[in-house]
């Protein structure tokens, strides 16, 4: 009880300055926005993680472009997505037209309401997005083509990443480890997380020093930041949207892959050029086959948008966006827009 009433007050204190824009359906997302000048940036954080991801990235932006974060739903400081009731043809109707909650297509459609009517954005936009917000970016590329001036896609998740063999190109066809990774062990620990959020002892292991912070180090953060990631931690509503995104991974691949052979969005991706960011590897702190066919995966991903490939050799999902090597992503996404701009000037 105790830890439910200071997650009121934390929530109180810590949104006292941020405005969420009615997106409609009775739901509300957080946007930020810095700097000026076209073509808008659009950040897109990985999967499970809130736009706190992308503030050191955005503020390296902001002296050039004008530039946003958001959260997706239920995540950070937006609310959940609605629960649509789907015996009411109504709300049948317009769940049919959203998709289902905490899926690609309803982010998708989240995104474009938010940029579109809630809080507008002057087109062309720059999407970019790492691991899931990739996904996400690249539904959007289908479906709203005409908003984008280029795409651009850190360690983006494919839709083969579940697939027995994942790329065409491995020669061995060893078995793919990542769905009985994702969903036996990357599910079950958010699940564990999510029982010390309601029980108050993820709280008692901030407070003894027993749980470890996400994201930036310790150096890096202010106060602010650390108690909006300590109040996340112990929100076991803001983990289940977490868990959501996770748990849900399979449909948003399988939207993805449904969208992306369809003629009527086939052509889609062709015509919005395209970058891929990655590290050497995945993660380093994964097994070497989980980061082999992570990459395998990303190929895909390359080979079917045409995307241009840029490598940072240093660098994993760990650090690629809030560590020392956020410069060397920002710098290509920098050449872009100052790119796109010479192109229209």
């Amino acid at each position: 009880m105790m830890n439910y009433a200071g997650l009121r007050q934390e929530r109180d204190h810590l949104t006292r300055n941020i405005t969420q824009f009615d997106v409609g359906f009775g739901q509300k997302l957080f946007m930020s926005c810095l700097g000026e000048g076209r073509p808008t940036v659009i950040l897109d954080a990985p999967t499970g993680a809130t736009s706190d991801v992308w503030l050191p990235g955005q503020l390296l932006l902001a002296s050039v472009t004008r530039v946003c974060v958001y959260d997706r739903a239920g995540l950070g400081w937006s609310e959940p997505a609605p629960r649509l009731n789907m015996s009411d043809p109504g709300e049948a109707a317009v769940a049919r037209t959203l998709g289902p909650e905490a899926t690609g297509l309803r982010m998708v459609s989240d995104l474009h309401r938010l940029v579109t009517f809630a809080h507008p954005q002057e087109r062309p936009l720059v999407l970019v997005g790492a691991e899931l917000g990739g996904l996400v970016a690249r539904l959007y590329s289908h479906l709203h083509k005409e908003d984008l001036a280029h795409l651009v896609m850190i360690d983006p998740i494919s839709e083969t990443l579940f697939s027995d063999v994942s790329n065409l190109n491995d020669a061995e066809r060893t078995e793919n480890p990542w769905l009985g990774y994702w969903y036996g062990s990357v599910l079950p620990s958010l699940r564990l997380l999510q029982v010390a959020a309601m029980t108050g002892l993820a709280r008692l292991g901030l407070i003894f020093s027993l749980m470890e912070l996400p994201h930036t180090p310790e150096e890096n953060r202010s106060d602010l930041d650390q108690a909006k990631l300590k109040h996340q931690l112990c929100d076991p509503f803001h983990i289940q949207a977490v868990i959501d995104e996770h748990r849900n991974m399979n449909e948003s691949l399988s939207q993805l892959a449904e969208v992306s052979s369809s003629a009527a969005f086939s052509l889609s991706e062709t015509e919005v050029p395209s970058t891929v960011i990655s590290g050497a590897q995945f993660d380093q702190h994964l097994a070497p086959g989980l980061n082999r066919g992570w990459s395998r995966a990303v190929q895909d991903v390359i080979q079917g948008t045409g995307s241009k490939h840029l490598v940072i050799s240093e660098g994993d999902r760990r650090g690629l966006l809030t560590g020392d090597l956020v410069t060397q992503v920002i710098a290509p996404v920098i050449r872009i827009v100052k790119n796109w701009r010479q192109q229209h000037s």
